[in-house]
């Protein structure tokens, strides 16, 4: 049910003008007949109550696109690792300002030990993630003197590939491609010194969830049921997704943005600290509400006010553009026209997932807009082909209580 019935009783009270839901429902029948993607789903909330509730499209799989249909939700998993880590610092077990290299001492050479936990998750170790990628195809071929897969390549070709590589390293069989790179890329001297430059980086979240496991001792899974799923009941939330509810996957066909790897066993069981979270919309409105609710969740204290406040306040002020604003773990709106809409306020957070999510908590506005879709075909120069930005737009226009501030 698209407009909730929350909704339609309680207009008045949650000032919201009800035709504007009407042109969202519209728009989004629109999205699927214009082939523009093959699925999409959205939750919104508004003072925490369900205003929204759409499903659009087909799924591969027999259990169609429902409320809680499972998305591989790629960098959202970003501001889940960031609250993770937020709650040990709320527990005393990590502080911010520690170097990486003091929990994982094997993170050092070429400048990595100057890195610490808040540089990761502001975007600011120095790193510049296009030139690890570089530096590893660059290595392989001209110091192990094997010649990369050409376009038309299958998947056999690149696991030959993996293979030769793992041989001439010497890394063990069950070794995989996450073992390839992290041999490589830490022969990689950082140009750049922390602090000095923004530049997105999924590597630093894959070490800022090797630090959780290695601070609890448990892995990702066991420590995020615990300390946050489970409060937060999200009930389908994981990073190794159990075998009954693959199944619940959104399945992808040919068409879809990496219609391949979401459809694998590869995802389903990915721990990857950057992008290897497997949710649904439900499970992540929760998580949004509690970020609203200033760590607090149906009453349940999950992180403190000063912890949110912190995540939801740009960091990156000394740094000189304005697309360098940024939290902890959130994208922060600042006065930036990107695809996450122009009408969220200045101080509303946001991120978005490879191939077509978005999660939106906008305390101004008092919502919290979940979407998450099949994509079809690449993202434009903005990341996106505005689909997402346009739906969080006409959801925040419903609201009739906006108090306009001169910037």
């Amino acid at each position: 049910m698209p407009k909730t019935k929350q909704a339609v009783e309680q207009a008045a009270q949650l000032k919201l003008y009800l035709p504007q839901l009407d042109k969202l429902e519209e728009r989004l029948n629109e999205f699927i007949e214009n082939d523009s993607c093959q699925a999409i789903v959205v939750k919104a909330m508004r003072y925490g109550v369900p205003i929204f509730e759409g499903c659009y499209g087909t799924s591969t799989n027999d259990s169609g696109v429902k409320m809680d249909t499972i998305f591989s939700v790629a960098s959202i998993t970003k501001p889940v690792i960031a609250t993770l880590i937020m709650t040990l610092l709320d527990e005393g077990r990590i502080e911010l300002e520690t170097r990486i290299s003091k929990i994982l001492p094997e993170y050092t050479g070429g400048g990595r030990e100057d890195i610490r936990i808040w540089h990761f998750l502001t975007h600011t170790s120095g790193i510049i993630e296009s030139e690890l990628g570089k530096f590893m195809d660059e290595y392989v071929k001209n110091e192990l003197k094997i010649e990369q897969p050409g376009d038309n390549s299958t998947e056999e070709d690149w696991a030959q590939y993996n293979t030769k590589i793992k041989h001439a390293l010497n890394l063990p069989e069950d070794s995989d491609y996450g073992d390839i790179w992290e041999n490589i890329t830490m022969r990689y001297e950082i140009k750049n010194p922390p602090r000095t430059v923004m530049s997105y980086c999924s590597h630093g979240f894959q070490k800022l969830k090797e630090i959780i496991c290695a601070v609890t001792g448990e892995s990702i899974d066991a420590y995020a049921r615990r300390a946050l799923f489970e409060p937060l009941e999200m009930v389908d939330s994981h990073w190794i997704l159990p075998k009954e509810k693959w199944g619940r996957v959104l399945g992808k066909n040919e068409k879809c943005v990496g219609y391949g790897w979401v459809n694998s066993e590869g995802n389903y069981t990915n721990e990857s600290g950057g992008g290897g979270l497997k949710s649904t919309a439900n499970d992540m409105s929760n998580f949004a509400q509690m970020i609203l609710g200033e760590g607090r969740y149906k009453g349940r204290r999950i992180l403190s006010p000063a912890s949110v406040h912190e995540m939801t306040s740009n960091y990156n002020t000394s740094l000189p553009n304005l697309w360098d604003a940024w939290g902890l773990g959130w994208n922060y709106r600042s006065r930036k026209v990107d695809d996450a809409g122009v009408l969220r306020s200045e101080h509303a957070v946001e991120h978005g997932g490879w191939a077509g999510h978005k999660i939106l908590a906008d305390s101004e506005h008092g919502l919290s807009v979940i979407i998450f879709a099949g994509e079809y075909n690449e993202p434009d120069d903005m990341g996106s082909h505005g689909n997402w930005g346009k739906i969080n737009n006409m959801i925040i226009a419903a609201c009739e209580d906006y108090k306009y501030k001169k910037y």
